[in-house]
């Protein structure tokens, strides 16, 4: 099971940002029905596989908002106020670990995610069950040869070393191989906190100091270690990630139907 969940939301959604009327992409509704949004899609999700805490990390538009899944389902908002221009994902991983709420605290089992990822729910129950004691990346071993989406490629043993965009046939991934597409979900374990919490920390005050940061930064230097294990699914029609009109518009038509019956 999961014991507590960190989603990003504080991502302003620039790409997808042109359509009539768009609420900020964690906000935007899945169906008609204007009562399910990205967040209650994850809020719902994470809370039937055990996420007994819930937070959002969210930006001066986003923070604060109740949405229906809230009504039931608790859920703690973590403001990112650095200026726009500097602040990314990263920061905002490291403004919840570093936050009064002790989410790493050595003992649950932590997953972190992207706001923007609609998926089967049953992903969870996947990524939760993987034996190993190592935190995870949820991995689609299905892919198109793309630079737009973040590749995870692996050593000899299968077990992730680098990940990023554009690293399809360079030098940087000559002897590893490529284990498929990040999804954006992670699951972070107990027995990792204090290295996460380090390692971002470092990323903040040396590697990705006065610029724009990305958690996929953060996680970098932990695959650089062997810290992680890929639990890799065959079936790319079971995750999309949304960032433009068009990729919003297939997960509302068709993802969505097909997910929904199995949304707790």
């Amino acid at each position: 099971m999961i014991d507590k969940a960190i989603i990003l939301a504080a991502g302003v959604g620039r790409r997808i940002g042109g359509m009539a009327n768009a609420a900020p992409k964690p906000l935007l509704p899945l169906d008609d029905s204007a009562r399910l949004t990205f967040l209650d899609w994850h809020l719902r999700s994470l809370a039937h596989h055990g996420a007994r805490e819930i937070y959002l990390v969210g930006n001066a538009v986003t923070f604060g908002t109740k949405t229906t899944a809230m009504e039931k389902i608790p859920a703690t908002w973590v403001l990112n106020d650095f200026p726009g221009e500097v602040s990314g994902s990263g920061h905002s991983t490291h403004l919840a670990f570093t936050s009064p709420h002790g989410i790493l605290d050595g003992k649950s089992r932590v997953v972190l995610m992207d706001a923007d990822v609609v998926y089967d729910p049953s992903l969870f129950a996947e990524l939760a069950s993987s034996p190993s004691k190592k935190s995870k990346t949820l991995v689609c071993g299905r892919f198109r040869e793309t630079d737009e989406e973040v590749m995870v490629f692996g050593d000899a043993a299968g077990v992730p070393r680098l990940h990023g965009k554009g690293l399809l046939g360079t030098p940087m991934v000559k002897e590893l191989r490529c284990l498929g597409e990040a999804t954006g979900i992670l699951l972070l374990e107990p027995g990792d906190h204090d290295a996460w919490l380090r390692t971002s920390a470092w990323c903040m005050k040396f590697s990705t100091a006065k610029t724009r940061s990305e958690h996929e930064d953060i996680t970098q230097r932990m695959l650089t270690t062997g810290a992680l294990d890929a639990v890799v699914f065959d079936d790319d029609a079971r995750c999309m990630e949304c960032d433009t009109p068009d990729e919003y518009e297939v997960v509302r038509r068709e993802m969505v139907p097909r997910w929904l019956p199995k949304l707790p």
